[in-house]
């Protein structure tokens, strides 16, 4: 007997099983009891040998489409055929049979619905559940109409027993049914909860590589940069006859690529920190901003462009001011790489409770065909593929969005938003 408990739990019990499936077994195990139980009420209570019967058959029935869906798997099949069978057809005749809405299988009509949700999908859930509805409200009004039609009990202790048992097998069916979905999700949170865990190491363990690697990169590149400009220098200074032009131009290009490396290093470095970094406070972004655009000045003027800075006044955000910093300072850049005896415009100011910051040229512009493209990491016409990516990865993890709109030869325009200051986590103003 223990044997077989348990090839029975393990076949159609097992906590392996999908949901649908789990809950379909146990409903179908719990119907088939049902009818048993109401053959026995009905025989005790006079319905008759008939009425006995049809509940001894829709036990059966149960059983088998149990059995039937766990050995081919056609379980949504299954469903239907219990929705169509058993709801649509047998509890309409159980209904006038025993009772009508004075009697118990009302609580049956419940029961269906709420199987039919969980068990169909999509369009179909809504189909059957709107033809039941409209089946049981038919069938109630019809009742009501033409009371000859409805089987009654002969006494009131018959009435009762059959209105406690419905109710009590309807409550276990519909407790076992929550059950069973609720142990499910609580397995499949436990489980999504340990892949979470393991997903966040490997993700801390990759921050870590990264931001190693590229620490250690930074001084044999920072080596390699200065002796390629000593040997420049040296070649500079000796005499024309042994000063090889095509020597030259390869110091120029090797000194150009590690440049190039020595910026992705850094760009990698400052993606690593954001994930890092997870304290915030307040941050005076008039005052940052200010700074930034008179530190670009200087830079800006080498390719003869100008800085038009408009920065509010008491523009504050809660974030990361070295993050922000570096934004603004990416965003200059970019505009003043591809901007030639041009302006620059860098205004911030605030509006609804949103700080807008907007970084304008009017350079060269960005292709058509990359400008969809141009906040993905590695994505560039010429940089090294992160500057944007960073942007919009500080601007997102600060609460806000980012922007762009280009036209080719006419120029960039980059937006990002900040919420503004409102005293987050408590953080007060030293």
């Amino acid at each position: 007997m223990k044997k077989m408990i348990s090839r029975i739990r393990q076949t159609y019990f097992a906590p392996t099983l999908e949901l649908r499936v789990q809950l379909f077994n146990v409903l179908g195990m719990v119907s088939a009891c049902f009818c048993l139980v109401i053959a026995v009420i009905n025989a005790f209570a006079g319905i008759g040998i008939a009425g006995v019967l049809v509940d001894l058959a829709a036990a059966a029935f149960c059983v088998g489409l149990v059995v039937y869906a766990s050995r081919s798997g056609r379980a949504q099949l299954c469903h239907i055929i219990t929705i169509t069978g058993c709801f649509l057809i047998l509890f309409p005749y159980l209904f006038f049979k025993m009772g009508g809405y004075k009697g118990g299988v009302p609580c049956f009509l419940i029961f269906a619905v709420v199987f039919t949700v969980f068990m169909m999908e999509g369009t179909l859930a809504l189909i059957f559940t709107a033809l039941e509805l409209t089946v049981y409200t038919g069938m109630y009004f019809y009742a009501y109409r033409y009371p000859a039609s409805v089987t009654v009990f002969p006494d009131e202790k018959g009435l009762l027993v059959s209105n406690l048992m419905d109710l009590l097998i309807v409550g276990v069916a519909l407790g076992a049914t929550m059950y069973a979905q609720v142990r499910v999700y609580r397995r499949q949170q436990s489980e999504l909860d340990e892949q979470n865990a393991v997903l966040a190491q490997v993700n801390r363990a990759k921050t870590e590589f990264l931001a190693n690697t590229s620490h250690e990169m930074r001084t044999p590149l920072t080596v390699i940069s200065v002796n390629v400009q000593a040997v420049n220098g040296i070649l500079q200074h000796m005499n024309e006859s042994v000063t090889d032009p095509e020597v030259t131009e390869l110091l120029a290009d090797a000194q150009e690529e590690v440049m190039q490396l020595s910026r992705m290093v850094g760009g990698m470095l400052t993606l690593a920190s954001v994930s890092e970094r997870t304290e915030k406070s307040r941050v005076d972004l008039t005052a940052l901003y200010g700074g930034v655009s008179d530190m670009m000045r200087l830079t800006l003027s080498k390719n003869g462009n100008a800085l038009q800075a408009e920065i509010g006044k008491n523009l504050t955000v809660f974030g990361d001011a070295d993050l922000l910093s570096q934004v603004a300072v990416n965003l200059i850049q970019n505009a003043h790489a591809h901007t030639e005896n041009g302006t620059i415009g860098f205004t911030a100011g605030q509006d609804a409770g949103q700080v807008t910051v907007t970084v304008s040229d009017n350079g060269s512009g960005i292709p058509p065909e990359l400008l969809p493209r141009v906040f993905e990491r590695g994505v560039t016409d010429g940089g090294t593929g992160l500057g944007l990516f960073l942007c919009k990865t500080v601007a997102e993890s600060h609460g806000g969005k980012i922007s762009i709109a280009s036209e080719l030869g006419k120029g960039t325009t980059v937006t990002f938003t900040l919420p503004a200051y409102q005293g987050q986590y408590g953080d007060d103003a030293s």
